[in-house]
């Protein structure tokens, strides 16, 4: 288990007892604090700024891409920037890019030391034919069954399958769902490895 899910999983479940050992009242008593979590429409907003795009506010179809591309969404950027605090901007771990890139050459358009700025450069290079099409694998990937369906193997929670209640749950206790915890990892090992090195 990884540092940043052990301290993530005390926040999520502060009781300290494993979900598998606890009673039914126990489990209910966590229920109540979760479902007070995720009946705040604030913790439910999409906080993505890109409000033109066709996925924004349906978290479904949102991670299910993000996920299919390796990447986090707009909404848990932040938390992977944070495992990430100290790294120069041009040697954080790299994601997004192959999710815009239409096997464009990146020369001139991917700059290390401003990732955010070269994912902005991709867009505009593409002509609106190359952005049609781009768009048109983007919505392949969500409407098909295996990329959106919930991959997460605690199938009892009350939110499995539903993505804005455990989206909204995992970011308020500033954790990653079930569903890019591999990703979480990934870049904790990444930035882990960047500092020993240094």
């Amino acid at each position: 288990m990884s540092k940043a899910f052990e301290e993530h999983m005390k926040r999520i479940n502060p009781t300290g007892v494993e979900w598998a050992d606890m009673t039914e009242q126990q489990q209910l008593e966590l229920r109540e604090k979760w479902d007070a979590v995720v009946s705040v429409p604030e913790n439910l907003n999409c906080s993505c700024p890109r409000t033109g795009c066709r996925n924004n506010r349906n978290c479904r179809f949102c991670i299910a891409l993000h996920r299919y591309y390796d990447c986090f969404t707009d909404c848990f950027d932040p938390l992977g920037l944070e495992m990430q605090t100290g790294i120069p901007p041009e040697k954080r771990f790299d994601m997004h890019t192959k999710m815009q890139s239409t096997n464009n050459p990146p020369e001139g358009i991917i700059d290390p030391s401003d990732p955010d700025g070269s994912r902005e450069r991709l867009n505009r290079m593409n002509s609106p034919e190359q952005m049609r099409k781009v768009l048109a694998t983007w919505d392949e990937v969500v409407r098909n069954p295996k990329n959106t369906a919930c991959n997460c193997p605690r199938t009892d929670c009350w939110y499995h399958g539903n993505c804005v209640k455990c989206a909204a749950l995992h970011r308020y206790h500033s954790g990653f769902p079930n569903c890019f915890r591999y990703l979480a990892d990934e870049v904790e090992a990444y930035a882990e490895k960047y500092r020993q090195s240094i």
